[in-house]
């Protein structure tokens, strides 16, 4: 790829932090971000998300990139440090505490900022372009007469679809199920859903919706034709991939005999109101063993 006096300007930035509702934070690529997040109870359980999903809840670490961990200075500071931050991190991240009385949020909107480039070419060349050098790129010319003129250029990557999650699911009989299918594409993928090579259409209890990047299937009244295997399938101009998901069949536990009543035969003598007298004089009652239970219970206890 060869581009005209592409040179994206940068600001010199550190390391930043957050305490503030929300906030705007640049960072450089290959740069560390540490997210300041500062409860004030340190019993408070904490979380952080972004729009991929669950970073960290509590001390439990849910995101598998090896760069993002917790940083801990003291019992109240909950931060988030992203290490060599690249242009794919950018975006909103969340900072969610439960407290005792209600639960607080803290926000921030990490940008990156791409690497700059000095050097007297008019054209920049960028060999053997990957989808993550997509984006915008500033070419920025300027001597001592004048200020800086800057001209920015949108860079975009095509590429392939992958198929980036894929949800299989469970479900009882009468109710509604659906399986999910993500792909990374560009241009945006389109989504065809197949059973037994057999293409599905919204019809029949079958409702499909797909979104860029993302589509569902979803059965609004499962019965046991439903169960079995399902293929999504992701496609462009560049290419194709699927992948398989499966609806399992939940069964509901079960108690195979009828319960019986397990009681017992108590043999004691006893005057007075209620009694009822058998041979020998004797009383014969059947205890459920629960009640026997209870009562021995309340005999200790004098109840």
């Amino acid at each position: 790829l060869r581009l005209l006096c592409l040179l994206p300007t940068g600001l010199p930035v550190r390391s930043v932090d957050f305490n503030r509702g929300t906030d705007n934070i640049t960072v450089r690529q290959g740069d560390t971000a540490i997210l300041r997040c500062v409860v004030e109870d340190k019993n408070s359980k904490v979380a952080w998300l972004n729009r991929s999903g669950i970073i960290f809840a509590g001390h439990d670490k849910w995101s598998l990139d090896p760069r993002v961990e917790l940083e801990k200075r003291h019992s109240l500071e909950y931060s988030l440090r992203i290490q060599k931050v690249d242009v794919y991190d950018e975006g909103s991240y969340t900072c969610s505490v439960q407290t005792q009385h209600e639960p607080k949020t803290s926000q921030v909107y990490l940008i990156v900022q791409g690497r700059e480039f000095e050097g007297e070419e008019e054209y920049l060349e960028i060999l053997g372009i990957t989808r993550e050098q997509s984006g915008k790129y500033e070419c920025k010319a300027a001597n001592e007469v004048s200020s800086a003129d800057v001209k920015q250029v949108k860079v975009t990557v095509n590429y392939p679809p992958t198929i980036t999650e894929s949800k299989s699911n469970e479900a009882t009989t009468g109710r509604q199920a659906s399986l999910k299918c993500e792909a990374s594409a560009v241009p945006a993928p389109d989504f065809e859903w197949y059973r037994d090579d057999t293409r599905i259409n919204s019809a029949n209890g079958l409702e499909i919706k797909s979104t860029e990047g993302q589509s569902s299937l979803t059965v609004t009244n499962v019965t046991e034709e439903h169960y079995g295997n399902y293929t999504c399938v992701a496609a462009n101009k560049l290419g194709v991939t699927n992948a398989s998901l499966v609806l399992f069949k939940r069964v509901l536990p079960t108690i195979p005999h009828p319960i019986q009543e397990i009681g017992t035969t108590v043999h004691f003598k006893q005057k007075g109101p209620g009694s009822v007298r058998g041979i020998n004089g004797s009383i014969s009652l059947a205890v459920p063993l629960w009640l026997l239970a209870a009562s021995l219970l309340c005999l200790l206890s004098k109840c």
